[in-house]
């Protein structure tokens, strides 16, 4: 009788200790299950952001999204460049078996991780420019070199112009070329149809005639000098005006000048950046030092041109092309290093 009876209350126990655990985990079940449901709703430029619960990423706005009850907090985020993000952020509460709709305006550009450490490496360096080799000697045919702060290294104040290609010429060098100007004129005028291979014919002349050694930028250092310590997508601010409401900062399809997707323009006809270099977006592509992906019989232009769209006159635009290849979208810059 007494086995009995001890058999009776393990039983009676294990059956209590089994129905306490599944109503403990249906209820652990129900938090999650029941939870939330979170509609995400994004517009024009903000569609695509990225969406963040919790630190977690979801997917792509818009979005619906199921969520657990309790504190949640949203994070919205797209990439404006490689420094810059636009970000929208809420922190709420929500109960059990709630719709919640988030209408999401990502708010102005600000820096991201890259973005504050490119920052903090520009306030790092004292600014002062190092000395031009030969800047006080008289030199006709040397271009106006700009000192960038923080480097060891300049770059020319405007892209070469016909006028300086003309005296390469005149002088013998240049292998003789005479690029087409496309009726638009010469003087102040970018040069343009020349390849990478001309740029290099043109270097050689220049730098044996002033005794200073001259070459293209690399991509890196063409970057430095066209932000001029900014992480916008262009170095005059938000596209197109900046900080005014009336200025026109370049030339290319839909910039707002009167040679937009015409023609090229004078050098100098736009405001400079920050450096006081002038037209580094637009205008004439730049060719660059640099191999296109290790591929050196390729090479990266930079900055855009007068018949490229808006989006390809940003900052980080890469464009590449054969060394021996030329259009009339395409220019070069002078850079020097400096000791």
């Amino acid at each position: 009788m007494k086995s009995a009876y001890i058999l009776f209350l393990l039983i009676t126990s294990l059956g209590v200790s089994a129905n306490t655990y599944a109503a403990r985990a249906m209820s652990s079940i129900n938090a999650y299950a029941a939870g939330s449901l979170l509609i995400v709703n994004c517009k024009g430029e903000d569609v695509g952001a990225e969406v963040f619960v919790n630190g977690e990423f979801k997917g792509e706005c818009p979005l619906e999204v199921k969520v657990p009850a309790g504190r949640l907090s949203l994070r919205v985020q797209k990439e404006v460049d490689s420094f810059n993000d636009r970000i929208f952020e809420q922190a709420m509460r929500l109960g059990d078996d709630v719709i919640k709709n988030i209408d999401v305006k990502l708010g102005e550009a600000q820096l991201n991780l890259k973005g504050k450490q490119q920052k903090s490496k520009l306030s790092a360096v004292d600014g002062k420019a190092k000395k031009l080799p030969g800047e006080n000697i008289k030199c006709i045919e040397c271009p106006e070199m700009v000192p960038i702060p923080g480097t060891n290294f300049a770059m020319a104040k405007y892209t070469v112009t016909f006028q300086d290609w003309d005296a390469c010429v005149v002088d013998g060098g240049c292998n003789g070329y005479r690029p087409s100007d496309k009726e638009w004129g010469h003087g102040k005028r970018p040069v343009i149809n020349v390849s990478w291979n001309d740029a290099q014919a043109y270097i050689q002349w220049l730098s044996n005639k002033t005794g200073n050694t001259y070459r293209l930028p690399t991509e890196e250092e063409w970057e430095i000098a066209a932000r001029a310590g900014t992480t916008t997508e262009y170095y005059w601010g938000i596209f197109p005006f900046g900080d005014s409401a009336s200025s026109v900062n370049a030339n290319c399809n839909g910039c707002g000048s009167k040679w937009d997707n015409t023609s090229t323009s004078p050098v100098g006809s736009f405001k400079p950046n920050g450096f006081g270099l002038y037209d580094m977006s637009g205008n004439v592509w730049q060719w660059t030092d640099s191999c296109w992906e290790g591929d050196c019989s390729k090479r990266v232009l930079r900055g855009g041109s007068w018949n490229d769209t808006t989006s390809n006159i940003r900052i980080a635009t890469r464009f590449k092309d054969d060394v021996d290849g030329y259009y009339h979208i395409s220019g070069f810059r002078l850079a020097m290093t400096l000791e």
